[in-house]
């Protein structure tokens, strides 16, 4: 057996004490053969113990890396713990927790989020009840706006016939209070319908094409008269350098301005109110324009200046039965102003009038200038002769009152108390221009409309109604309606959309 193949420790120690002849010895040879495999079988035990050893220290590390992390995290965890009882206690009676009692903080936890979760139900109930009680109180606006138009239509339309006619004086002066009266009943039934959209978030702002400079120009003129009744002059001053065309909500930038416009008309006598706008800066896409309305009235004190912008309220109980008022349109123009980004100001001594101003920022147009709606007065006001109109009322004192309209602009007119009757009455009859009321009995105007629609879906059909809310008018143009008008109509508007529908109006 050669040496080489024993141990080495074994071959060493042969090669230092046997000679030669003793190795080649058979007995020997087997003998040193099976001491060579203990030694193998010693070193291959004594590796596999310290690769053994090896793993157990590297996984007993392991483990006490992983122990020591979740001491940490449980520690932190009762912190949080202590700390979601402190947020959520609501008596302030938080006894003293042991810090590694965590069965006693999750116990103390769970309490109170079951008194936080009653809480947030009680919570949500509560805002439950008040946006039913939101939704009552604008069914409640929207039914007695309805209620109160309906007569005002019949008041308002016969105070204007009988002042187109003869009449002594004292006839035309009680006629004069009369109309008086009843402007200022529409405008408070106008003023509470917005304050109620407003607050109800139901305004959304238009962007059309407008002539701000046209806009303001109208303005002025329907205060004109107004004014030179209480001794007043309105003066206007615009800059030429305001775009002609300019991208905006016109309908909410001219009840902005005829809030304001008004306000200084009522507020002064024999003397002067200035409406100014003018550019402040101009980008290729926004112009930013300064808006101001002074006048030379009564003027407010330093400490009622913050209480006109509040709702229903004026500066004092004298000024409510001197010049009469809601105290809304103020507030109606600081939230529209706020709609549009921008911020109402007012600067004002008693006795010394009042200025209020704002600055707008407002897209410019494609640069050409806004072509503005048909006036009524540019509409032939005497005659719409060979025009044949369906008015489609339930109620017999509004019929009354259009019918007197219609005839005095010589219109054919048929009359239809409901939607039902009104479907058969076009089925039979040629009409040019169909004006229809949306709230009455057996069917209402939206049905109608739909049915009249499935049989002409182009034939002209302008509401004529009493429900003057936003829900309504969306509703009146979703079934395929053309226009709406609201009671109590301006006869001059109404005489215009006839016309216009009936293209007569051109």
């Amino acid at each position: 057996m050669q040496n080489d193949q024993l141990h080495k420790l074994l071959s060493k120690q042969v090669n230092r004490f046997l000679d030669t002849e003793s190795q080649g010895r058979e007995d020997v040879v087997k003998f040193l053969k099976v001491v060579s495999d203990s030694y193998v079988n010693f070193d291959r035990d004594k590796e596999l113990f310290e690769h053994s050893s090896s793993l157990n220290e590297k996984e007993y590390a392991e483990i006490n890396i992983r122990l020591k992390d979740e001491i940490g995290q449980r520690r932190r965890s009762i912190e949080k713990l202590i700390e979601a009882i402190h947020s959520l206690e609501t008596d302030n009676s938080l006894p003293s927790f042991d810090a590694d009692n965590l069965l006693l903080l999750v116990d103390y936890l769970q309490k109170q989020i079951d008194n936080r979760k009653k809480m947030e139900t009680e919570l949500r109930q509560a805002k439950d009840a008040a946006e039913k009680a939101t939704q009552a109180k604008s069914e409640f606006l929207s039914m007695m706006s309805h209620e109160i138009r309906t007569p005002l239509n019949a008041i308002v339309g016969m105070t204007y016939l009988m002042q187109q006619e003869e009449c002594s004086p004292t006839m035309a002066d009680n006629l004069k209070t009369l109309q008086f009266s009843t402007d200022n009943l529409h405008v408070l039934i106008n003023d509470i319908l917005d304050f109620s959209k407003i607050e109800a978030g139901k305004v959304d702002l238009e962007a059309t094409p407008f002539d701000f400079k046209q806009l303001v120009s109208n303005i002025k003129r329907a205060n004109q008269v107004k004014a030179e009744e209480k001794g007043n002059r309105i003066r206007l001053m615009v800059d030429d350098d305001i775009p002609d065309s300019l991208i905006g909500d016109p309908l909410r930038l001219g009840q902005i301005l005829s809030n304001l416009v008004s306000n200084a008309v009522k507020f002064t006598i024999n003397g002067s109110i200035s409406l100014e706008i003018s550019l402040v800066s101009k980008t290729d896409e926004e112009a930013q324009i300064y808006v101001s309305v002074k006048d030379s009235g009564i003027g407010i004190p330093p400490d009622k200046q913050e209480l006109i912008f509040e709702q229903f309220t004026q500066a004092n109980s004298e000024t409510t039965r001197k010049f009469g008022g809601t105290g809304l349109g103020l507030v109606i123009t600081k939230k529209l102003l706020e709609l549009h980004g921008s911020k109402i100001q007012l600067e004002s001594e008693e006795g010394k009038g009042a200025k209020f101003y704002f600055t707008l920022k407002l897209k410019i147009g494609n640069g050409i200038k806004t072509i503005q709606a048909p006036v009524a007065e540019s509409i032939n006001e005497v005659s719409l002769k060979g025009v044949k109109v369906l008015l489609v009322e339930d109620y017999p004192v509004n019929v009354k009152v259009a019918s007197k309209f219609l005839t005095r602009w010589e219109i054919d007119f048929d009359v239809a108390e409901n939607g039902l009757v009104a479907v058969e009455k076009y089925k039979n009859g040629n009409y040019d221009v169909i004006l229809m009321d949306l709230l009455m009995p057996e069917m209402d105007g939206y049905t109608a409309t739909l049915r009249i629609r499935e049989l002409n879906p182009t034939i002209p059909i302008i509401a004529l109604t009493a429900s003057a809310t936003l829900n309504n008018q969306d509703r009146a143009f979703e079934v395929g309606m053309n226009d709406y008008v609201t009671k109590p109509f301006n006869p001059k508007e109404l005489f215009q959309k006839i016309g216009k529908y009936s293209h007569r109006g051109s």
